[in-house]
C-alpha cells in the first residue's frame, strides 16, 4: 500500500511532476474515504497526460506500473528500487480490485455516458467491450464531441446522387483503366463524395492533394450543372507552416488541373469556386482572448459547407474536439493526412486512431460492390473484411507515392521503416537499412540520395569530419545567399528578391534531431552548429541575438504580428531610410515575402537544427536527421519515418548506436484511446 508520503518521494526523485502529485493531494481532500490503492494509479494519469495520453489502459498499467511514470531503467538504485516495489505491490492486485475502488470513488465517474455526462468528477473510468480506460474528465469530454461528430456524420445520407458521382468521377479521371491495379484517388473521391465525414491518408507524394481538388470539383461541378448555389468551402490546416504549403500547393495544383466541362459548366468556372486559401484551424474558429476557447462554438457554429484539414495527424484531441464543436452539424468534414507520422505534441493520436485499418482496408463486400458499381474501380479480396466498422467505409488510403518513385531507395526506407512487426519472430531491419543505404550509393556515386553517417556521442564528443562537411555544405547554400546582399542603394525591391532567395535556398538542407535537451539536442545542435559555420566562414558572426542569416522559428501563434507556430524566418538587413536595419524575412505565403521587426517576435527559437515534431508539414530538398546514442520512449518508428519523408530528394541519416536504431524502428507509438472502440 502507498500513501500521500510515499508518493511525494517519487515526485522528489523526478519520476513524476509537482503538478501531478498536488492533483493527487487535491483528489485526497476532496474524497476523504479515497481508496489509498489508486494513488499510484491516479498520479499515473496525469504525468501520462503530459505525455500526450489521453487515457490510461487499466489491464496495461496493472502489468507494468512502473512503466508509466519516468522511472529510468539506467537511473539510481534507489529509483529503481521504488520501481521494483511498485511493480510488486501491483501483482498483488487484481483488476477487480482497482475496479471497485474507482466505481466507488466520489473522484471518478462511472456507468452511462449519460451518467457520467450528467457528473461533474474530475475523473473518468469507461469499460467499453474488453478495455477498461481511466480519463481525465477533459480528455473524456472531447473524445465524446469527436464521436458524436463523427458517428453523426456518418448516419448522416449525402445530397450527391450515385449518377453525379459516377458521371463526374468519368470526367474528371476518364474511363475506368482496365490495368488491375485499383485506382485509389478515384476510389478515395467517390467515397468522400458519399459520406459526410471521410478521411483520406497516404504518404508523401500520394496525391492527397490533387484527389481533394478532383473531389471538390466533383462536389461543386455537381451544384452548378444542378442549377444550385456554390457550396460554402474552408481549408484549413493545423500550423501556419502546413498552411502555407498546403496554399501553395493547392494554388500550383489547381492551375496544372485539367478539369473538364460539364453542361454549361466550364473550367474556368468551375476553377472560381474551388477555394486556395488556406488558414489555421485556430484563426477558422477564432480564439478567445487569454482562453483556451473559440469565438465559434456550439452556440456560435461556423458558417460552411465543408471543412478540408489538411496534416491532420498534428491535430491533438482537443484542438479536433473545438473543430467539430465550432462547426455546424451538416458541415462536410474532409481530413487529409499521413496516419504514419508521429502523433500530436498535445494529447492524442486522433488520426492514428481513426485509420485504425486503412492499410487493411476493411471495407464490406456492400462498400466494394458500391465502388464497383459508382465509381468503377474494383477493390481486392485482400480488402474486404465483413467486420469492417462504419468508420471504415469512409476511410481511403493512396498506395502509390508519385513524389518516391515506388521501388526508389528513399521509398525503401521509408517502407522499411514504416513496417510492423509483431511477435518473437522478429526480422532485424538494420541489416536491410543499411542494405539500402549501400544501394543508394552504388546507384548514383557521386551523389546517393541517401547517405548513412556514425557519429558518437558521448558528453561532449567532437562533430566527426563526415558530419561537420555534411553541415557546412548544408547550410553553406543559403549563407552564400546571405553573404550576397544587395548594396544599400539598390532599392527595397532588390533586397525583397535577395530576401526570398535567402528563404527559398534555407529549405535546401535542414538537420532534425530526436529531443530537445542533452548534449545532441536542438539547443546544443545549434550552438554548435554555430560555431561550426562561423570557423568555416560560412557566418561572419555570431555576437547578438539576431546576427545576420540566423534562422528562426515562431515557437507560438502570434496574431498582432500575423505569424503562426512553425513559421520560419531568416534575421536579414533591411533598408530604411537610408540605413540598414535589422528585420526578420518570413514568407507571406502568397509568393512575396513581409520584413518583421525583431522586437515584434516575442516567441521564436534558433533553427539550425529543429526536432523532428517540428518538421512536420516541412519539405526540405536534403534532411540529415541525427538520432541519439541513448535510446528512450521518444525514438520509434514514426519519428523515424517522419523524418526521412521530409526529405524532397536527399536523406543522410547520422547515428550514434546500431542498436538504439534497431530498438527505434521497432518501437511504435502507444497512445491508448476510446476513438476506435466507440465508432462501429
Amino acid at each position: 500500500m502507498f500513501n500521500l508520503e510515499q508518493i511525494k518521494s517519487w515526485v522528489d526523485a523526478d519520476v513524476a511532476r509537482y503538478v501531478d502529485f498536488s492533483l493527487v493531494k487535491w483528489l485526497v481532500t476532496e474524497d476523504g474515504e479515497l481508496d489509498e490503492r489508486l494513488l499510484p494509479l491516479l498520479l499515473s494519469v496525469s504525468y501520462n497526460a503530459s505525455l500526450g495520453q489521453v487515457c490510461i489502459d487499466l489491464d496495461k498499467w496493472l502489468q507494468h506500473p512502473s512503466g508509466f511514470l519516468q522511472f529510468d531503467e539506467e537511473g539510481q538504485f534507489e529509483t529503481l528500487l521504488m520501481a521494483e516495489q511498485l511493480n510488486g505491490w501491483a501483482s498483488t492486485l487484481s483488476k477487480q480490485d482497482l475496479v471497485v475502488a474507482l466505481e466507488k470513488s466520489n473522484a471518478v465517474a462511472t456507468g452511462t455516458t449519460d451518467e457520467i455526462a450528467a457528473q461533474s468528477s474530475p475523473l473518468v473510468f469507461v469499460q467499453e467491450e474488453a478495455s477498461s480506460f481511466l480519463y481525465l474528465r477533459r480528455y473524456w469530454r472531447a473524445e465524446q464531441i469527436i464521436v458524436n461528430g463523427i458517428a453523426d456524420r456518418l448516419d448522416r445520407a449525402t445530397s450527391v446522387s450515385e449518377r453525379d458521382i459516377r458521371d463526374w468521377l468519368t470526367a474528371l479521371f476518364g474511363q475506368v483503366s482496365q490495368v488491375d491495379d485499383t485506382d485509389w484517388q478515384r476510389v478515395a473521391c467517390g467515397i468522400a463524395a458519399s459520406n459526410h465525414f471521410s478521411i483520406i491518408t497516404g504518404g508523401p507524394g500520394t496525391g492527397k492533394t490533387t484527389t481533394v481538388l478532383r473531389l471538390l470539383a466533383l462536389l461543386q461541378g455537381q451544384r452548378l450543372v444542378n442549377g444550385l448555389s456554390p457550396l460554402a468551402i474552408r481549408l484549413a490546416a493545423p500550423t501556419g507552416k502546413a498552411a502555407a504549403r498546403l496554399n501553395e500547393s493547392i494554388a500550383a495544383n489547381l492551375t496544372r488541373l485539367d478539369l473538364p466541362e460539364v453542361g454549361h459548366v466550364n473550367p474556368d468556372a468551375l476553377k472560381q469556386v474551388i477555394p486556395t486559401q488556406v488558414t489555421t484551424l485556430h484563426r477558422l474558429l477564432k480564439p478567445k482572448p487569454n482562453s483556451r476557447q473559440f469565438i465559434h462554438n456550439q452556440s456560435n457554429p461556423l458558417l460552411a459547407d465543408i471543412v478540408v484539414v489538411d496534416e491532420a495527424s498534428m491535430i491533438d484531441i482537443e484542438m479536433m474536439a473545438s473543430l467539430f464543436e465550432g462547426i455546424e452539424p451538416d458541415t462536410r468534414v474532409i481530413l487529409l493526412g499521413d496516419k504514419d507520422q508521429l502523433a500530436s505534441v498535445e494529447a492524442g493520436y486522433v488520426l492514428g486512431d481513426l485509420c485504425r485499418g486503412a492499410a487493411e482496408g476493411q471495407y464490406t463486400s456492400h462498400t466494394a460492390q458500391w465502388v464497383e458499381d459508382v465509381v468503377g474501380e474494383k477493390i481486392a479480396p485482400d480488402y474486404i473484411d465483413e467486420s469492417g466498422s462504419k468508420l471504415n467505409q469512409a476511410v481511403c488510403m493512396l498506395r502509390r507515392s508519385y513524389r518516391f518513385v515506388e521501388g526508389g531507395v528513399i521509398h525503401q526506407l521509408a517502407s522499411l521503416v514504416n513496417e510492423t512487426q509483431r511477435g518473437s519472430q522478429v526480422s532485424p531491419k538494420l541489416p536491410r537499412l543499411k542494405e539500402i543505404f549501400a544501394l543508394s550509393l552504388k546507384r548514383a556515386p557521386n551523389g546517393p540520395a541517401l547517405q548513412y553517417l556514425e557519429q558518437t556521442q558521448f558528453p561532449e564528443a567532437p562533430i566527426n569530419p563526415g558530419v561537420k562537411g555534411l553541415l557546412v555544405k548544408g547550410y553553406g547554400g543559403f549563407l552564400d545567399q546571405v553573404a550576397a546582399m544587395p548594396n544599400l542603394d539598390a532599392g527595397v525591391e532588390a533586397f525583397d528578391e535577395w530576401g526570398k532567395r535567402v528563404l527559398e535556398h534555407h529549405v535546401d538542407f535542414q538537420l532534425l534531431v530526436a529531443t530537445r535537451q542533452g548534449e545532441w539536442g536542438v539547443a546544443a545542435m545549434n550552438e554548435k552548429i554555430e560555431q561550426l559555420l562561423l570557423s568555416s566562414g560560412k557566418l561572419r558572426s555570431v555576437a547578438g541575438l539576431w546576427y545576420l542569416g540566423r534562422p528562426v522559428m515562431v515557437t507560438q501563434n502570434d496574431y498582432s504580428v500575423d505569424l503562426m507556430n512553425g513559421d520560419v524566418g531568416i534575421s536579414l538587413l533591411y533598408p530604411v531610410n537610408g540605413a540598414l536595419k535589422q528585420r526578420v524575412i518570413f514568407s507571406d505565403g502568397k509568393g512575396g515575402v513581409r520584413w518583421v521587426l525583431p522586437s515584434r517576435l516575442q516567441s521564436v527559437e534558433t533553427v539550425f537544427a529543429m526536432t523532428v515534431h517540428k518538421s512536420q508539414g516541412s519539405e526540405f530538398t536534403h534532411t540529415a536527421m541525427l538520432l541519439p546514442s541513448r535510446h528512450s520512449n521518444i525514438l520509434t518508428k514514426e519519428l523515424i519515418y517522419t523524418g526521412i519523408t521530409r526529405s524532397k530528394k536527399h536523406f543522410t541519416l547520422i547515428s550514434g548506436d546500431d542498436q538504439v536504431l534497431e530498438a527505434s524502428m521497432n518501437q511504435q507509438v502507444e497512445r491508448s484511446s476510446g476513438l476506435s472502440l466507440y465508432i462501429h
